[in-house]
């Protein structure tokens, strides 16, 4: 995996008691499959994930680029923000032997779909916008090489005397 639940807790806050391997790792696997890799692509999310990309650290963390002209927020806040978002849609249901719930705490008051909804929309429209930045970074790295690249393949030679 890419981000830690650390990682999200540190976007919007989650109380510490969620049982993270149960609650929140599911929504990392998916949002790293369904928004991630289609984004960047198979061999691109391959190096992300072996940490084998250049600039690995960079494109997590996010920061500024392009002599410094662009900034992007980073991979790890762009997947914290998706994560939460899918948690926020699916944390009051659970799939029991009587089939699906909403769980109600003894000194807690459920909040409206509405609220839920908005929150969950709120979250997943950032986490998209912090993607495609990630992605224009990504594009950005590639065609600085492209260019290096094809100022190394010309060259030149002088014919006859």
């Amino acid at each position: 995996m890419i981000i830690t639940t650390e990682d999200i807790r540190a976007i919007r806050p989650i109380a510490e008691n969620v049982n993270d391997i149960k609650r929140l790792i599911p929504y990392i696997d998916e949002c790293e499959k369904l928004y991630l890799l289609k984004s960047v692509g198979a061999v691109q999310f391959k190096k992300i994930e072996d940490k084998s990309i250049a600039n690995y650290s960079v494109l997590m963390a996010g920061g500024y680029y392009d002599e410094e002209t662009k900034y992007f927020a980073g991979l790890r806040a762009a997947m914290g923000y998706l994560v939460y978002s899918r948690f926020v849609r699916n944390q009051n249901v659970n799939a029991t032997a009587f089939g699906l719930v909403q769980k109600q705490g003894q000194f807690s008051e459920t909040v409206d779909e509405k609220t839920i909804v908005r929150t969950a929309n709120d979250a997943e429209k950032i986490g998209l916008e912090y993607l495609k930045q990630c992605v224009d970074y990504l594009n950005f790295g590639k065609e600085k090489s492209e260019q290096t690249i094809s100022v190394k393949r010309n060259k030149f030679r002088v014919i006859g005397d």
